[in-house]
């Protein structure tokens, strides 16, 4: 039997059949945290791998997790046990989801620190430049009097594998202090575990930044600050980036290899470079163009052959 669906389990079925006449009842502690522990030990059968975007990359949640949706609602008044943090799935395939506006979100707070930012260009950009980069990329703020809606497309990450022996979901607690002369009570939520990638994809365009250059940053800029909630103690850091080139990617930087050794070879004016390119591609678009400039080169060969013989 395929595994239930988490979001539905920790969305739905987390409150049904509960004493709510009595919801300290040691009854209803004994369900939620069956419900809880049900949640945490699901390895999932499958993971979402159609997805949109012609950019990709694919990053992997670190020590000592990811918390996605925690602002939700989702405690219950007095249960013990229970997860009281919110979180936040997929609604089709009740997985967790980093979702497009949060990665948005993330990647254009970046740019109210200039100097940040700037680090990761190209070149020595001044705060116009990164301004106008934020404008193109983001957009601007609806108060703004010209509206620009950005350019560049946020798509929701999906998780795509799992390092954590099947489970992606695991709990942790807090320990707040109310007086610190008695034991602090534990309070239980709901993570993603450390060594779960997701898959982070986009659809960008050129501008002020090449597509490859927009990547490269938006990578740096998450691998630094994290994603979700409760960063500032360490929650939402990743780890292993690594571009997932798309079938069109690899076919234009296909292209592009082709023409710097067509180019490298014409200019090289070296009859055996033109023959070894036919065939590094023997199905390239400059074929015919490569055989013109052997045939010309065995044409002068010839005739500088036929002068040296008419002059000896």
């Amino acid at each position: 039997m395929a595994n239930p669906n988490m979001g539905w389990l920790f969305l739905k079925a987390y409150f049904k059949d509960l004493d709510y006449r009595n919801m300290k009842s040691e009854a209803n502690a004994k369900r939620i945290k069956e419900r809880v522990d049900t949640l945490v030990r699901l390895e999932p059968e499958s993971y979402e791998s159609e997805v949109p975007g012609s950019t990709r990359f694919t990053a992997t949640t670190a020590y000592p997790g990811l918390l996605l949706g925690s602002g939700n609602a989702h405690e219950l008044p007095g249960v013990e046990g229970q997860a009281i943090l919110g979180f936040y799935f997929d609604y089709t395939t009740g997985l967790p989801v980093i979702t497009g506006s949060t990665i948005k979100g993330v990647l254009r707070s970046a740019f109210a620190h200039p100097e940040y930012v700037r680090q990761y260009l190209p070149e020595a950009w001044d705060d116009a430049q990164i301004r106008a980069l934020e404008r193109e990329i983001f957009g601007n703020a609806v108060s703004d009097a010209d509206v620009v809606q950005g350019k560049d497309i946020f798509y929701d990450a999906p998780v795509i594998s799992a390092d954590t022996g099947g489970r992606i979901l695991s709990d942790d607690f807090i320990t707040p202090h109310r007086d610190p002369l008695k034991d602090p009570i534990p309070l239980r939520f709901i993570k993603v575990r450390p060594g779960v990638t997701f898959r982070f994809s986009f659809e960008l365009t050129g501008g002020l930044l090449g597509k490859n250059e927009k990547v490269t940053l938006f990578m740096s800029i998450l691998e630094d600050l994290g994603i979700g909630a409760k960063t500032n103690v360490g929650y939402g850091r990743m780890s292993d980036f690594k571009r997932e080139l798309t079938e069109a990617e690899q076919e234009e930087m296909r292209k592009e290899r082709e023409k710097r050794a067509f180019d490298k070879a014409v200019a090289s004016g070296d009859e055996s470079q033109l023959v070894r390119f036919r065939t590094d591609f023997p199905h390239s678009q400059y074929l015919a163009q490569i055989d013109e400039a052997i045939a010309s080169m065995k044409a002068q060969k010839e005739k500088a052959a036929i002068e040296t013989a008419f002059h000896n």
